[in-house]
């Protein structure tokens, strides 16, 4: 509930209506002295009422301000996070230069050597650097500002002068712009990181995108009830998120024909070519073709070997060499995921525009493939003794029906404990006794698991036969 402060004006008439109604006194004119003593307490009432009101926001990131925010976001869970202070630009940013009648021999440029910037700010080389014999420059040395604050950022080329360092170096510069020196972070800096790492725990991790996953409401009002986040182990990286909703999704019943595709190479080139996402499988070869310089009779097919295709983001990426400017390729023949899946693939991979509502799940340098789980259809014979006052019929409908509507809650990955069976169908009403069998045998049927955390054990028509012996 928000907490709204009183203003004056209104404490005052609080205060007016209590005297009248709960006192005999009367005189509440704006001169009076009554009126002028209410008047002075409405005011430092509603004096009151801002402070709470400020004291309340000081516990909230939005309002609370300096110190008030530190102390906040101190105590963010787990271990909290602190300003961050002036920081020191930096880089590998640096090329040295020496003379040709001087690179006979290996120079070496030690550490702590120091060049300045057109604006007076010194940098240091942070470990030694060796030019090797022959050659008259070497690229990419390591510097750090001996100030810090943004004014150790400089634009190329503004670093240009060699304080102290060796003789035989003629000339310094920056080949790349330093940016990341920085004053003591803002309010505004830190409220903003702080909003980024609440959004950040635990979101990579295997429970909090189960969790995400059975807790989304879709567009349409529909969840899936059942997830499982499967890692891959021969795909360093690489999981799917396999949801249900206990029936045994159907990959063409939740996808669409995806649009075909034609993308020209720019004149600047390009290895990325996009699609409709997110595609339910990689896309094979024989739907992607190329027009060598967009000319459809040198039409050729590219192998597994020349690309990378995130399906699951809309991506296929070529290997170098492959596309050529003026090429135009073609995407074709592919299905793309709709509904709750496409809207779970998106909230995985999150939009960066719209941090708001799409935060993202997806750790950086990972694939995380949201898919329909695959059905492992159990298949048990179950020897059912019924009363003998009972009709077997209807005993053998409600046995079934209790089997069935237990497997469909198993989650992806988990075991079919026998002996659970064995207590639901025990509790029918007419049920004298239970065993459950391996398929036409007269073995006892064990624990079934999945094949992985991709499967889930589901029925169909075939997967329970009654028979009426114990088969022993």
């Amino acid at each position: 509930m928000p907490f709204i402060p009183k203003s004056a004006s209104d404490i005052l008439r609080q205060l007016r209506g209590a005297v009248l109604g709960r006192s005999k006194l009367n005189d509440i004119t704006p001169s009076s002295a009554l009126n002028i003593m209410l008047a002075a307490f409405s005011e430092e009432l509603a004096s009151s009422e801002r402070r709470l009101l400020s004291i309340r926001e000081s516990f909230f990131l939005n309002g609370a301000q300096g110190s008030d925010l530190d102390r906040r976001v101190a105590e963010l869970p787990p271990i909290g996070i602190q300003r961050i202070g002036r920081t020191n630009a930096s880089g590998a940013v640096m090329r040295f230069e020496r003379s040709v009648e001087d690179a006979a021999a290996a120079l070496s440029i030690p550490a702590g050597t120091v060049v300045k910037a057109q604006g007076g700010q010194r940098y240091s080389t942070t470990a030694e650097v060796i030019m090797a014999a022959g050659d008259t420059d070497v690229d990419n040395v390591h510097v750090i500002c001996q100030s810090a604050g943004e004014s150790g950022n400089q634009v190329i080329g503004a670093i240009d002068f060699i304080e102290n360092g060796p003789d035989q170096l003629i000339s310094c510069s920056n080949t790349q712009p330093l940016t990341n020196g920085q004053d003591r972070e803002s309010d505004t800096a830190l409220r903003e990181r702080a909003y980024s790492y609440l959004r950040s725990l635990s979101r990579c991790q295997k429970n909090a995108i189960e969790f995400m996953a059975i807790s989304y409401i879709g567009a349409n009002g529909d969840r899936f009830p059942y997830a499982r986040v499967y890692e891959d182990p021969e795909q360093l990286g690489f999981c799917e998120l396999v949801v249900d909703d206990g029936s045994g999704l159907n990959v063409e019943a939740m996808s669409r024909a995806g649009n075909t595709i034609s993308t020209t190479i720019a004149a600047g080139g390009s290895r990325a070519v996009y699609h409709e996402a997110p595609a339910t499988a990689p896309i094979p070869p024989e739907s992607i073709i190329v027009w060598k310089n967009g000319d459809p009779n040198t039409q050729i097919r590219v192998t597994p070997i020349n690309y990378t295709s995130l399906h699951e983001r809309g991506v296929i990426y070529f290997a170098a060499g492959v596309l050529e400017p003026n090429d135009r390729v073609f995407v074709q023949n592919y299905r793309v995921f709709t509904g709750l899946i496409a809207e779970l693939q998106r909230e995985i991979e999150g939009n960066p525009d719209s941090p708001d509502r799409l935060t993202g799940f997806r750790a950086a340098g990972t694939r995380m493939v949201v898919n329909v789980v695959t059905p492992q259809f159990i298949k048990l014979d179950m020897a059912l003794s019924p009363e003998s006052s009972v009709n077997y019929r209807v005993v053998e409908a409600n046995a079934t029906a209790t089997i069935t509507g237990y497997v469909g809650t198993l989650s992806p990955g988990e075991t079919l404990i026998i002996s659970r069976l064995v207590d639901l169908v025990m509790e029918i009403s007419g049920v004298r006794d239970v065993k459950f069998f391996e398929r036409d045998s007269a073995v006892r049927a064990e624990n079934i698991d999945t094949i992985d955390s991709r499967h889930a054990l589901r029925v169909n028509a075939d997967s329970i036969k009654v028979t009426t012996s114990n088969q022993e």
